[in-house]
């Protein structure tokens, strides 16, 4: 099936995906209020300490809900627009074929290899959104597509080509050149890279259950 999922039918059994919608609505919202500043010293992935002579960023070390809560900050309303979309899309999905449960995970697995994989590609600096997670989520479908046809609903095969396309831009700088601002490429494929192990993974125990 290619059709669009339908808010008013499924929003009641994709809870984890509206539920990450909602928090990530909640900071965006923080955000406007209280100033950037009182709210990426918390969820930003790397703390701001003063070192006695400057302030510095540092790996989130045992805070460990660093590893996650970057996916929940967005830096313009087109930035969390654009990610929301693409989360319900792609989300709302996979919660309803593969369970809650299985929803909620990728969206913690695909925040931290998404955080952490951005860290190390462009080193301490202030980063966030969930297009990491985003990533996750269709590359988990992407796989399944191919690999287990019928599993889940995908969108338009179409979406996977610009996803794609969107993901070579961003390694490509132009979108920053355009004014665009700095794309978190190493968050993309961090993200990616985690939904495809998992599909690939989704995808074998399915096979050996049929």
């Amino acid at each position: 099936m290619h059709s669009r999922p339908n808010a008013r039918v499924h929003w009641r059994q994709a809870p984890v995906t509206l539920f990450i919608l909602a928090m990530a609505g909640l900071v965006f919202a923080l955000m406007a209020t209280l100033g950037d500043a009182v709210i990426l010293d918390w969820f930003a992935f790397h703390k701001v300490e003063f070192n006695g002579r400057r302030f510095e960023l540092v790996d989130p070390g045992a805070q460990y809900w660093r590893y996650v809560s970057p996916a929940l900050v967005h830096f313009g309303l087109m930035h969390i627009v654009f990610n929301a979309l693409w989360i319900w899309e792609f989300g709302s999905r996979l919660e309803l074929s593969l369970g809650s449960v299985f929803s909620l995970n990728l969206f913690l697995a695909g925040a931290v290899g998404g955080n952490v994989l951005q860290s190390w590609w462009a080193g301490p600096s202030i980063f966030g959104g969930l297009s990491g997670v985003v990533y996750a989520y269709m590359g988990c479908l992407w796989v399944l597509h191919r690999m287990r046809p019928g599993l889940v609903d995908i969108p338009l095969p179409s979406i996977f080509t610009f996803m794609w396309i969107w993901l070579f831009i961003g390694f490509t700088g132009v979108l920053k050149v355009v004014g665009l601002g700095s794309i978190a490429n190493g968050a993309h494929l961090g993200g990616l890279l985690v939904g495809i192990i998992t599909g690939a993974i989704i995808a074998g125990i399915t096979r050996k259950q049929d």
